[in-house]
């Protein structure tokens, strides 16, 4: 995996811009009015092109692009997919250099469709007559040679300057184009171009592109690498629930992650290799159920045989199913089982799905902090973890606070220890799906269920914890069959009237208040009393400034242990920077701040420059001492809750509603107040 190490070639501003326009210009009109090029103007790069366009019947006077793609498919790329992820990213950080140039830099995908834009607004709304704009498609082939469309088939940088356009409409701009390329396998995602008045044309515009492709290019990076240690975090989960089987964890590319013992038996390939290769070369027999089961979007089972590179062919059963992180899949596991009737035993084995039937991962010890807020939640953990009686516990929290971090020690520190631990996000599940994931189904309970019926996660936990993550998700009309469980220890199948007893644990998280969700009617009372028996909330990192640093050195000393390289450190003006941050996402968004800098960072010290833009405009909004002065935070938020609770009475739900925090917030406030008194 490594950045595209380009050479910088592509730039083509003539020497002398007003003859090239006139000889430029005289060459295009010959060509349109009679198919001819002679002398050497323009250059062939761009004769190719205009034979092209000229063959495919594009309009030569066209005055405006042709849209390519809806608004729709444009918010499903920026939200879902890396490249209008990190594209979206680095477009916004460059939008202030690049308008201050007066401009406007677009963002398209591989197909030469734009879906982002950034710069210079007045430019952008010329461009818009032109529809250079999101919506728009300026491939090659539907609208001739232009700073897009160009460098994203040729896979390197190109200017397209005045009159080399071959369509009149563009010919007043010069656009810098180049292309975005995947780090894993370099091949081409989209194109990033710069367009500017041609009469300004500036190699400084050119340099420009470059370095921001290049800043996607490493923003791509850091996600596939995020991605790749996800799957291996689940290659290591699998390995210790089916130890006998082969299995092999692959990315959505097809792009082999890791395989165990049994796997490389089967296919002479070394699990710890870096580079392991496409599934298709190694395992030509699976490659084709696997790209089905990638396009369906769902799990698959087939009988194959494999013909093994150590072996003779070997009859197996195949077992596909996707690995899912925060509701996009990010690759899929493969467990073989080998033999006649394998098929069989696979299905008992593994009809929980592929979510591995794991214990925890971590316990209280991993948990890093020593704000009071933390401290107090994690005394109340514990407890609730010893408990002779387990109860159901509910943990409340802004998202990327811990919370499945939490039930995973609560789990370890349990009598269930020795149990499963599967943890659900209910908001990752279709509303559809839902019930048939967390209760199962019987044979024929629906169109494209299997033959044998499947067990539910209740069922899977058995013995154990689940932990339900997002519990606020859950339909309503669903809320019942969840008190069944708590109450009478049964699940019912989906299909089925027969009840199927269950010992487990009940951990349930939600970001949300759940007693505004009872107010609106979109969570059952009764249900939220038995969820929250014990009731632990966590806290948001801004209200733990004294442990941002901490964990941001932790991040990177791990980081730097799995590189294999010295931890970075932190400069002064940085760790300030840190402090006063707001941290939406989170110890979430710290932690993957982190492991951007030790991908990104190349000195060994973090310094401003490193920290992302809106980290730092955020801080530089804030008023002075914001978080500097801690006394006087804690004293202003003490006067706000105050007179919250005198306009509302003295109800607490009503001041927490008014200030749209939890309960348990203005609980441990006044439990403050009153042992200060």
């Amino acid at each position: 995996m490594n950045i595209v190490n380009r050479e910088v070639t592509g730039l083509a501003i003539p020497a002398n811009p007003v003859r090239a326009v006139r000889e430029i210009g005289s060459a295009w009109t010959r060509f349109v009015e009679s198919g001819e090029l002679s002398g050497s103007a323009p250059r062939a790069t761009i004769a190719h092109r205009w034979r092209q366009s000229r063959d495919l019947e594009i309009n030569p006077l066209m005055e405006r692009a042709p849209e390519g793609i809806t608004h729709d498919e444009i918010q499903e790329i920026l939200g879902n997919e890396d490249l209008g992820r990190a594209g979206r990213k680095v477009l916004d950080d460059s939008a202030r250099a690049v308008a201050g140039t007066g401009h406007v830099i677009l963002l398209a995908d591989a197909q030469g469709r734009i879906i982002y834009s950034a710069g210079h607004a007045g430019l952008q709304q010329t461009l818009d007559r032109l529809n250079l704009a999101p919506g728009a498609s300026w491939a090659e082939s539907a609208v001739g040679p232009n700073g897009i469309g160009t460098p994203i088939p040729l896979g390197h940088p190109e200017t397209v300057f005045g009159p080399e356009h071959y369509c009149r409409g563009w010919q007043p701009w010069v656009c810098f184009g180049c292309p975005v390329t995947d780090p894993d396998d370099g091949r081409v995602l989209g194109g990033v171009d710069i367009t500017g008045p041609a009469r300004r044309a500036h190699p400084f515009a050119f340099a420009l592109t470059l370095s921001i492709a290049g800043s996607i290019e490493q923003l791509l990076m850091v996600l596939s690498l995020q991605r790749r240690q996800q799957l291996l975090e689940a290659f290591r989960a699998l390995e210790r629930r089916w130890p006998g089987d082969a299995i092999l964890v692959v990315s959505k590319s097809g792009r082999l992650i890791g395989l165990n013992g049994p796997a490389n038996r089967v296919f002479g390939l070394a699990g710890s290799d870096d580079s392991l290769g496409l599934l298709s070369e190694v395992a030509p027999e699976i490659w084709s159920p696997l790209r089905h089961a990638l396009e369906r979007g769902t799990g698959a089972e087939e009988m194959l045989t494999l013909s093994g590179r150590s072996t003779a062919d070997i009859p197996v059963t195949c077992r596909i199913d996707p690995i899912s992180r925060d509701g996009q899949a990010i690759g899929s596991a493969i467990v073989l089982t080998e033999g006649p009737g394998a098929g069989g035993r696979s299905r008992r084995r593994r009809e929980a799905d592929a979510t591995p039937r794991q214990t925890s991962r971590y316990g209280f010890g991993d948990i890093i902090g020593a704000a009071p807020a933390l401290r107090e939640a994690l005394s109340l953990a514990r407890a609730a973890a010893r408990a002779s009686h387990p109860k159901p516990i509910l943990i409340v929290g802004e998202s990327g606070t811990g919370k499945e971090l939490v039930a995973h020690a609560i789990h370890a520190a349990s009598v269930r220890s020795n149990g499963p631990f599967v943890a659900v996000n209910c908001g990752a599940l279709p509303r559809e799906l839902i019930e048939s994931e967390l209760f199962g189904y019987t044979t024929g309970a629906f169109t494209g269920a299997r033959r044998e019926g499947q067990a539910g996660k209740f069922e899977s936990a058995h013995g154990g914890t689940i932990f339900l993550d997002e519990v606020d998700s859950v339909p309503f009309e669903l809320q019942g069959k969840f008190l069944r469980v708590l109450e009478g220890g049964e699940v019912v199948r989906l299909g089925s009237a027969t009840p199927v007893s269950v010992e487990v644990r009940l951990v349930a998280a939600s970001s949300v208040d759940l007693r505004r969700r009872v107010e609106e009617g979109s969570f059952r009372l009764d249900l939220f009393h038995r969820l929250g028996v014990v009731e632990i909330e966590l806290p948001p990192l801004r209200e733990r400034v004294e442990d941002i640093l901490v964990l941001a050195n932790t991040f990177l000393r791990q980081e730097a242990s799995e590189g294999r390289h010295r931890p970075l450190e932190l400069l002064p003006e940085v760790a300030a920077c840190l402090e006063a941050y707001h941290w939406p996402g989170n110890v979430r968004e710290l932690r993957n701040l982190c492991a951007r800098w030790a991908v990104t960072v190349e000195g060994r010290a973090v310094a401003l420059d490193d920290i992302p833009r809106h980290v730092r405009d955020a801080v530089e909004r804030r008023p002075r001492g914001t978080h500097a002065d801690r006394g006087g935070l804690r004293q202003s938020e003490d006067a706000i809750i105050k007179q919250a609770l005198l306009e509302s009475g003295g109800r607490v739900g009503e001041a927490a509603r008014r200030l749209d925090v939890a309960r348990t917030t203005i609980y441990r406030r006044l439990k403050r107040w009153a042992e200060s008194e």
